[in-house]
């Protein structure tokens, strides 16, 4: 017979307690903290399954879409935790749509930790939107054909990732509004995205990197000012910024501060490969450009900065851009 040492501890309470000894330290154990039960992936297959599960979803929860199109206006409202975030996955040949580049949201994320890896967004008005989704990851995800911006991230949707990814064929409805990756807002919009025109979209500390990024109407990366601190690495742009609608001239254009801008890399442009500019009195500054290459098609500088805001810092290297390597002086 084997007594637990629980019930030991209660029989000799009993017995000092009917003797009248004090029993001054004897404490019964607690019962073993239970582990979380894991949540289990919830494999889909149509629109309704998918909008059911994003709906439900919870920190750990893993929505894996089968191949096929989804058509609809899908939007991730709810939030993962930082060491359990939410996870959608699924290979290229699952495809979310709007059905119209003119219509909608491909993917609205408006939760915070979410994971987005694998899939294809394709045929709608935007790609991917986050809204004050912070710490979201998107991982090898294709945005393809699309009306307007391919992903934007805003409203203070800071610490976002965006890696591995394809960004093609943007602004085939409006060529002005076609960047590739779009992070925070103009000083136009703070009033509607942040009900203030003085409050800035602080979408900051973004990461981009191992992407590529071709054919978009405007420029493939706009950093707009408001957003601090992000690093823009080893990304490849093919006829990023061909239209000229709404400026849109270059692979990348800074308004943003103390951006880290290097090893990236490509061909194909209307004007320059990287832009600086100061829409906003303190923005536009303290950016880096190290060890990025130009293979041809850049017929202005590598990096032109117009903008007055002091900190801008090109790294001397050899050029193919017609214009020379900047129109600052390198270091």
């Amino acid at each position: 017979m084997v007594i637990r040492r629980v019930t030991i501890l209660k029989l000799a309470s009993a017995v000092l307690l009917a003797t009248g000894v004090a029993t001054v330290g004897v404490v019964a154990e607690a019962p073993a903290a239970q582990a979380a039960p894991a949540r289990p992936t919830v494999s889909v297959s149509n629109s309704g399954q998918l909008t059911a599960a994003l709906r439900k979803a919870a920190p750990g929860q893993v929505i894996s879409l089968r191949d096929g199109t989804y058509t609809g206006r899908f939007v991730a409202s709810r939030s993962g935790a930082g060491s359990a975030p939410i996870t959608l996955v699924g290979s290229r040949k699952a495809v979310l749509t709007t059905g119209s580049k003119r219509a909608a949201y491909g993917l609205h994320v408006t939760g915070k930790n979410w994971v987005l890896r694998g899939f294809s967004v394709s045929n709608s008005a935007k790609g991917i939107v986050l809204d004050n989704s912070d710490n979201t990851v998107i991982d090898g995800v294709a945005v393809t054909a699309i009306g307007q911006e391919g992903i934007h991230i805003r409203t203070s949707s800071s610490h976002v990732t965006v890696r591995n990814s394809v960004v093609d064929g943007t602004g085939q409805w409006i060529a002005g509004f076609g960047e590739g990756i779009y992070v925070g807002s103009g000083v136009g919009n703070w009033r509607e995205i942040m009900g203030s025109k003085t409050t800035p979209d602080r979408s900051d500390n973004v990461l981009i990197e191992n992407n590529r990024i071709s054919n978009t109407a405007a420029e493939g990366i706009d950093i707009k000012e408001g957003t601090t601190g992000g690093r823009v690495a080893r990304n490849v742009f093919k006829n990023a910024g061909y239209s000229g609608a709404n400026y849109g001239d270059s692979w990348m254009d800074v308004k943003g501060n103390d951006y880290a801008i290097w090893d990236n890399s490509g061909s194909g442009t209307r004007l320059d490969a990287f832009q600086v500019h100061a829409p906003v009195k303190g923005w536009g500054g303290g950016n880096r450009f190290r060890n990025n290459s130009v293979a041809g098609g850049v017929p202005g500088h590598e990096v032109n900065v117009s903008s007055a805001t002091p900190g801008n810092v090109v790294y001397c290297k050899p050029w193919k851009s017609a214009r020379g390597l900047s129109n600052i002086k390198c270091r």
